[in-house]
């Protein structure tokens, strides 16, 4: 009677099924571009369509760059993730900010992963902190933890002489 009210059970399932048969050698085999997903094909497909739209790029070498763009879109998104974490950890912001920084990054990975897999994850977390720095920046005043103080200290020397 009530089929339209799901937990969503029946779309997390066959991921999760999928979680336990990962080990290190599928890994590093899908960094290196050697088992691309759905996510990845797609990156394949939308950069050849684009490399195939420009002027004096011919079929063959718009199918070399999409390749190229599909094989190492994980890696690049692997780097990304890793910078992330460590502005996250050793970033001289506050821990409110950090906070906030963590869940976008979980939000995000989420929703990518529910979305496009193992690559949207990764693109997503990278998406929700780059969101996350956003709003702090735009709500925050524009300026870093450090900038602050600059400025703080360069008011209190400034009323100091006069």
């Amino acid at each position: 009677m009530y089929d339209f009210l799901s937990d969503g059970a029946e779309y997390l399932a066959p991921r999760i099924k999928g979680a336990g048969k990962v080990n290190l050698e599928t890994i590093v085999k899908y960094l290196i571009g050697q088992r691309p997903d759905a996510m990845q094909r797609q990156v394949v497909k939308d950069v050849f369509g684009l490399s195939k739209a420009l002027p004096g790029v011919g079929a063959k070498a718009a199918a070399k760059v999409g390749r190229f763009a599909g094989t190492i879109a994980p890696g690049i998104s692997a780097l990304s993730n890793v910078a992330d974490v460590a502005d996250v950890i050793a970033g001289d912001d506050s821990l409110g900010n950090k906070v906030m920084d963590t869940a976008a990054m979980g939000l995000g990975g989420t929703a990518g992963a529910l979305l496009g897999g193992p690559l949207g994850a990764s693109i997503g977390a990278s998406a929700g902190k780059s969101i996350s720095d956003a709003t702090q920046y735009l709500f925050g005043g524009g300026e870093s933890a450090e900038e602050r103080k600059l400025r703080e200290a360069l008011a209190l020397l400034q009323g100091g002489r006069g």
